[in-house]
C-alpha cells in the first residue's frame, strides 16, 4: 500500500528539479543577454564594422546594390568606404559575376556573403535600404547632395537626365540616373561619385524618418542586427565625421 505514497513523492521530486532547471536556464539566459548578448532572432548586437547597402533599380530595371558602404566606428577613428558594385565575385548557382548582382538572390545577407568572399573572412553584418526605403529617405531629406566631377547625360531608356559639372541636389530617380551613368566615367571621377554616395546613403540610414530602429522593427529596413544597435551605429559613424 505504500506504492501510490512513494509515486506521488517521485511526481514531487520531479517536478521540483524541473523547477530548478528551468530557474537556472532562465538564470543564465539573463546574464548572457546582460552582457550585451543577443538570443536567436533579436539580431546581432552592435558591431563595429558593418555594411550600409542602397539598393535601385540599374538601367535595365533589375534591383540591385547601387551603393555599398563598408562603415567602421572605433574609439579612435570612424570611416565609411566605398565598395565598387562592379566588382568580380563569383555569385553562387548563376552566371552573374559582380558584387551588386548579389543582392537579387538574397538582399543584404546574400550581399554580405559574396563580400566577404572578395575580402576573406566572415560576412559582416548589414543594414539593407531596399528602394522604397531610399525613396523614403531621400524624399524626407530633401534629396541627396552631390558634388559631380563633371557633367553628365544618362539615359535610362525613358528619359535623359543632364546634370552639369558641380553641386546639385537629387531625387531618387536623378541618384538612379547619376549611380547608374557613373559606370560609364573615367575612374577617377566614378571613384568621387561612389564615395560621396556611399556618405549619403550612410547620413540616410542616419536620419531615416520615424528613425531607423522603429524602421527595422517594422520591416521597412532589413538587416541582421538588433533594431536598436542597427540604429545606434549609423548615429555614431555619420555623428562622428
Amino acid at each position: 500500500m505504500s506504492a501510490p505514497g512513494g509515486f506521488v513523492t517521485a511526481i514531487r521530486r520531479g517536478a521540483i528539479s524541473g523547477l530548478v532547471f528551468v530557474l537556472l536556464v532562465a538564470a543564465a539566459v539573463a546574464v548572457y543577454v546582460a552582457t550585451g548578448n543577443r538570443l536567436p532572432g533579436q539580431g546581432r548586437a552592435e558591431e563595429g564594422r558593418v555594411l550600409i547597402i542602397g539598393a535601385l533599380p540599374d538601367e535595365n530595371g533589375d534591383l540591385v546594390a547601387t551603393v555599398i558602404a563598408d562603415a567602421q566606428v572605433s574609439d579612435t577613428a570612424q570611416s565609411v568606404r566605398s565598395i565598387d558594385p562592379s566588382a568580380a565575385v563569383t555569385v553562387v548557382g548563376t552566371s552573374y559575376h559582380h558584387l551588386r548582382d548579389s543582392y537579387a538572390f538574397g538582399g543584404g545577407a546574400a550581399l554580405a556573403e559574396a563580400y566577404a568572399r572578395v575580402g576573406g573572412g566572415e560576412p559582416l553584418p548589414f543594414i539593407d535600404l531596399g528602394p522604397d526605403a531610399m525613396e523614403a529617405a531621400i524624399t524626407a531629406a530633401g534629396g541627396v547632395e552631390l558634388d559631380l566631377p563633371e557633367e553628365m547625360n544618362v539615359f535610362d531608356g525613358e528619359r535623359l537626365y543632364t546634370f552639369p559639372q558641380g553641386p546639385i541636389t537629387a531625387n531618387t530617380d536623378e541618384f538612379r540616373a547619376i549611380l547608374n551613368g557613373s559606370a560609364y566615367l573615367g575612374v577617377a571621377s566614378r571613384s568621387s561619385i561612389l564615395s560621396q554616395a556611399s556618405k549619403r546613403v550612410a547620413e540616410l540610414a542616419a536620419g531615416y524618418p520615424g528613425g531607423l530602429a522603429a524602421a527595422v522593427d517594422a520591416g521597412t529596413v532589413s538587416t541582421d542586427m538588433h533594431a536598436e544597435d542597427a540604429g545606434a551605429f549609423v548615429t555614431r559613424v555619420t555623428q562622428a565625421r
